[in-house]
């Protein structure tokens, strides 16, 4: 019986789960910024900005997977940029389709793509935790942002300027 229980102990733990995907040949994206149809997307790593045009948030994300030529993880997302746009559609879908963090901060802008350009992602995002801890903006994670819309209140996200700073 031991060695029936060491078989199958063993067995499941040298089968690995494998989606055939290699993490090397994925794009990581850290933030990305919704401008009415205009979609820019910030990775990690080398901080690339791929902008896409496209009519939803599905064919953007593939527009932009094939301009990187890898496919696109959500998963770490740190950071949400909107303009011109249904926030409640766009937040909806990156919860339940992106699947992106609960702590991932979402802002206002205008030219929110010219943010990323023009600033890194992992600076944006300390910026709006700095104002968060000092009282100068509300607590602005998905979740919070999210809630609030489907209850009908006014969520006041902070407004970057072009040069990622909150006015």
């Amino acid at each position: 019986m031991k060695k029936i229980l060491f078989a199958i102990l063993c067995m499941t733990a040298l089968t690995g789960c494998s989606t055939g995907i290699d993490v090397n040949e994925m794009a990581y994206v850290r933030a990305a910024a919704i401008d009415g149809n205009n979609c820019s997307f910030s990775f990690y790593l080398d901080e690339q900005v791929v902008s896409v045009s496209a009519d939803s948030m599905e064919t953007a994300e593939s527009a932009a997977e094939l301009t990187l030529g890898k496919e696109i993880f959500t998963g770490h997302t740190e950071l949400v940029i909107l303009n011109e746009c249904d926030k409640r559609e766009i937040l909806e879908y990156m919860l339940r389709e992106w699947k992106v963090p609960p702590s991932c901060r979402v802002a206002n802008a205008e030219n929110a793509g010219e943010i990323l350009k023009n600033r890194k992602a992992e600076e944006i995002v300390g910026v709006i935790e700095t104002a968060e801890e000092k009282g100068l903006t509300e607590k602005c994670d998905i979740v919070t942002v999210l809630g609030k819309i489907l209850n009908g209140k006014n969520s006041d996200l902070p407004m970057l300027t072009v040069e990622g700073a909150i006015e």
